[in-house]
Protein backbone atom coordinates (compact mmCIF):
# COMPACT_ATOMS: atom_id res chain seq x y z
CA UNK A 1 0.00 0.00 0.00
CA UNK A 2 1.21 3.33 -0.94
CA UNK A 3 -0.06 6.65 0.93
CA UNK A 4 -1.65 7.65 -2.06
CA UNK A 5 -4.47 4.48 -1.24
CA UNK A 6 -4.93 6.51 2.09
CA UNK A 7 -7.95 8.81 1.79
CA UNK A 8 -8.04 10.55 5.45
CA UNK A 9 -4.91 12.30 6.33
CA UNK A 10 -3.77 15.55 8.68
CA UNK A 11 -1.04 17.97 9.18
CA UNK A 12 1.10 17.46 12.10
CA UNK A 13 2.43 20.07 14.36
CA UNK A 14 6.29 19.07 15.06
CA UNK A 15 6.27 20.76 19.27
CA UNK A 16 9.97 21.56 20.07
CA UNK A 17 9.52 19.52 23.23
CA UNK A 18 9.07 16.34 20.24
CA UNK A 19 12.74 17.11 19.38
CA UNK A 20 15.57 15.23 21.55
CA UNK A 21 19.48 16.03 21.78
CA UNK A 22 20.21 14.10 18.08
CA UNK A 23 18.19 17.02 16.91
CA UNK A 24 15.18 15.25 15.42
CA UNK A 25 11.71 13.73 16.49
CA UNK A 26 11.66 11.20 19.40
CA UNK A 27 10.50 7.78 18.41
CA UNK A 28 7.92 7.99 21.49
CA UNK A 29 6.12 10.81 19.53
CA UNK A 30 5.51 8.89 16.75
CA UNK A 31 2.62 7.29 18.38
CA UNK A 32 1.29 10.81 19.53
CA UNK A 33 0.95 11.85 15.96
CA UNK A 34 -1.01 7.85 14.71
CA UNK A 35 -3.13 8.97 17.89
CA UNK A 36 -3.94 12.37 16.17
CA UNK A 37 -4.58 10.38 13.37
CA UNK A 38 -6.94 8.05 14.69
CA UNK A 39 -9.04 10.58 16.44
CA UNK A 40 -9.14 12.30 14.08
CA UNK A 41 -10.27 9.31 11.17
CA UNK A 42 -12.89 8.42 13.71
CA UNK A 43 -14.58 11.91 14.28
CA UNK A 44 -15.17 12.18 10.25
CA UNK A 45 -16.31 8.65 9.61
CA UNK A 46 -18.16 8.08 12.85
CA UNK A 47 -18.90 11.60 13.25
CA UNK A 48 -22.14 11.69 15.92
CA UNK A 49 -23.05 7.93 15.35
CA UNK A 50 -20.59 7.19 18.30
CA UNK A 51 -21.24 7.73 22.15
CA UNK A 52 -17.76 8.27 23.38
CA UNK A 53 -18.62 7.98 27.14
CA UNK A 54 -20.02 4.62 26.36
CA UNK A 55 -18.16 2.63 23.43
CA UNK A 56 -14.95 3.33 22.04
CA UNK A 57 -11.71 1.30 21.43
CA UNK A 58 -8.55 0.50 23.11
CA UNK A 59 -5.38 -0.08 21.63
CA UNK A 60 -4.07 -3.58 21.82
CA UNK A 61 -1.04 -3.74 19.43
CA UNK A 62 0.93 -1.25 18.02
CA UNK A 63 4.36 -1.35 15.66
CA UNK A 64 5.75 1.12 13.97
CA UNK A 65 9.30 1.45 11.47
CA UNK A 66 11.16 4.21 11.58
CA UNK A 67 12.66 4.91 8.27
CA UNK A 68 13.93 8.71 7.93
CA UNK A 69 14.14 11.28 10.47
CA UNK A 70 12.12 14.16 10.89
CA UNK A 71 13.34 17.66 12.32
CA UNK A 72 11.83 20.68 13.79
CA UNK A 73 11.40 22.43 10.46
CA UNK A 74 9.71 19.84 8.54
CA UNK A 75 6.28 19.95 7.09
CA UNK A 76 4.74 16.26 7.78
CA UNK A 77 1.35 14.26 7.53
CA UNK A 78 -0.15 11.67 9.15
CA UNK A 79 -2.15 9.63 7.25
CA UNK A 80 -4.78 6.90 8.31
CA UNK A 81 -6.65 3.72 7.15
CA UNK A 82 -8.57 0.85 8.68
CA UNK A 83 -7.04 -2.06 6.78
CA UNK A 84 -9.05 -4.56 8.36
CA UNK A 85 -12.11 -5.32 10.49
CA UNK A 86 -12.11 -8.78 12.86
CA UNK A 87 -14.70 -9.87 15.42
CA UNK A 88 -14.46 -7.31 17.90
CA UNK A 89 -11.27 -5.83 16.70
CA UNK A 90 -9.74 -3.57 13.67
CA UNK A 91 -6.35 -3.02 12.31
CA UNK A 92 -5.69 0.68 11.05
CA UNK A 93 -2.31 1.87 9.32
CA UNK A 94 -0.34 4.78 9.40
CA UNK A 95 2.32 6.77 7.39
CA UNK A 96 3.85 9.84 8.26
CA UNK A 97 5.35 11.64 5.26
CA UNK A 98 7.32 14.71 5.22
CA UNK A 99 6.30 17.19 2.18
CA UNK A 100 9.41 18.06 -0.01
CA UNK A 101 9.54 20.98 -2.43
CA UNK A 102 7.91 18.44 -5.09
CA UNK A 103 6.81 15.03 -3.65
CA UNK A 104 6.41 13.43 0.05
CA UNK A 105 9.26 11.40 1.43
CA UNK A 106 7.95 8.30 4.33
CA UNK A 107 9.53 8.63 7.44
CA UNK A 108 7.21 6.12 9.47
CA UNK A 109 4.71 3.88 9.19
CA UNK A 110 2.54 2.13 11.66
CA UNK A 111 0.01 -0.65 12.45
CA UNK A 112 -2.48 -0.89 15.23
CA UNK A 113 -5.26 -3.01 16.00
CA UNK A 114 -7.73 -1.29 18.42
CA UNK A 115 -10.06 -3.43 20.30
CA UNK A 116 -14.11 -1.89 20.37
CA UNK A 117 -14.98 -1.48 24.07
CA UNK A 118 -18.10 -0.98 26.31
CA UNK A 119 -16.93 1.62 28.35
CA UNK A 120 -19.50 1.03 31.14
CA UNK A 121 -19.40 -2.14 31.65
CA UNK A 122 -15.33 -2.43 30.79
CA UNK A 123 -15.63 -5.10 28.20
CA UNK A 124 -14.77 -5.87 24.56
CA UNK A 125 -17.78 -5.87 22.31
CA UNK A 126 -18.07 -7.26 18.70
CA UNK A 127 -17.01 -4.05 16.23
CA UNK A 128 -20.70 -2.29 15.59
CA UNK A 129 -22.33 -2.95 11.94
CA UNK A 130 -22.76 0.85 12.40
CA UNK A 131 -18.68 1.65 12.67
CA UNK A 132 -17.88 -1.18 9.67
CA UNK A 133 -20.54 0.60 7.51
CA UNK A 134 -19.48 4.53 8.07
CA UNK A 135 -16.46 3.49 7.81
CA UNK A 136 -16.53 1.34 4.90
CA UNK A 137 -18.07 3.87 2.77
CA UNK A 138 -15.60 6.30 3.81
CA UNK A 139 -12.94 4.03 2.51
CA UNK A 140 -14.73 3.04 -0.48
CA UNK A 141 -16.08 6.58 -2.12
Amino acid sequence: MTFKDYKHFIPVQIRFHDIDRLNHVNNACYMTYFESGRVDYFQKTLRDHIDWSKNGVVVARSEINHIKPIHLNDEIFCFTKVVRFGNKSMTVENAILKKTESDFILCAEGMGILVAMDYVNNKSIRVPDLWRSLIGEFETT
